[in-house]
């Protein structure tokens, strides 16, 4: 297998990824057993492309192959960088480094940091790298279809602003779409077979509750209510009286109210008090479904996370080490 990968490796030198690709596909059949993963990289110094390939056989660990031409770019030279590459962008002279922008937005969207997502879908496309997903032209263009519909691009001028806003092209915004199918399926591919024995293990964590939710103005306006409650007061007499209380009746998943029965009346947030009203087992039904793949494929992304070298090029260690 190593002097067929190797005759392979060399055979790259002046292809571009798409056709490097390829061959390696043509590696894979003839060595279905292996695992194989393409790394390149293009210097800015002469435009070349250096190619390095990763063969993983199950237990045996990872074997790197490497091959440089005799004209290729000498190694001291590989990976230099320019100043330019920690500027994200440039407004009326004002430089805006990555490190800054990443941190903004990490602000912004704290509910889901955004440097845990750009590590998932470096995990996701690592797997890719390993195990390709094929795409029909038919299915990338069935993808880009329902793309533009949830995103109300029903036109081509529309579809064309919006691109235009962003700096894409035609082939960008099928190479994202494209990425975004196969991301899909790696999801789906982790997650078969594991769904089901997720759910009956854990099937207490995904039953439901209807309840009465009452949000207070304020925290002490909820204990002054919890206290009412406790002396006899009904909770809907209650909630009718209270000033600036607000009532909803919703479904919420059974973990939140804990070991609460049907009438108990219990207080997950410091100006909230919620009134059980009914308890339902867990069904494995498609809402169900969607929940147990998506711990599942979190799952996975921790596990590999865990097991992967992270490697952050902007910010400082004290800021990306715990990440």
């Amino acid at each position: 297998m190593l002097p067929d990968a190797l005759e392979t490796l060399r055979g790259l030198d002046g292809l571009d990824p798409s056709e490097a690709q390829e061959r390696l596909r043509e590696l894979r059949e003839r060595h279905p057993g292996v695992r194989f993963r393409l790394l390149w990289q293009r210097e800015d110094y002469d435009d070349s492309l250096h190619y390095d390939l990763l063969i993983k056989r199950p237990g045996e660990g990872t074997v790197s192959l490497s091959w440089s031409p005799d004209r290729a770019l000498p190694w001291p030279l590989r990976g230099v960088q320019r100043a330019g590459e920690m500027l994200l962008l440039r407004i009326d002279g004002v430089g805006v480094k990555v490190v800054d922008a990443v941190a903004w937005l990490d602000f912004l969207w704290d509910e889901a940091r955004l440097v845990d997502r750009i590590v998932a879908a470096a995990l996701v496309q690592a797997e890719l790298e390993e195990a390709p997903v094929e795409l029909s032209d038919h299915e990338i263009q069935e993808a880009v279809d329902a793309f533009r519909r949830a995103r109300g691009l029903l036109t081509a001028e529309r579809t064309r602003e919006w691109m235009d806003r962003r700096s894409l092209t035609v082939v960008d915004l099928q190479e994202l779409v494209a990425g975004e199918v196969a991301a899909a399926r790696v999801r789906e591919r982790v997650t078969a077979g594991r769904v089901e024995p997720y759910f009956e293990e854990h099937r207490e964590e995904f039953g439901t509750a209807r309840v009465a939710r009452l949000t207070f103005p304020g925290s002490e306006a909820a204990r002054r209510a919890a206290a009412e409650i406790d002396a006899g007061a009904g909770f809907f007499a209650l909630a009718e009286r209270t000033r600036g209380a607000r009532l909803v009746v919703e479904d919420v998943p059974a973990a939140e109210i804990g070991t609460a029965r049907p009438g108990d009346v219990v207080s997950p947030a410091p100006d909230v008090l919620l009134k059980v009203i009914s308890v339902a087992g867990a069904e494995l039904d498609a809402d169900t479904r969607r929940r147990v793949e998506r711990r599942v494929f979190d799952r996975w992304i921790d596990e590999r996370r865990r097991a992967a070298k992270i490697e952050w090029f902007w910010g400082t260690t004290a800021r990306t080490g715990t990440r």
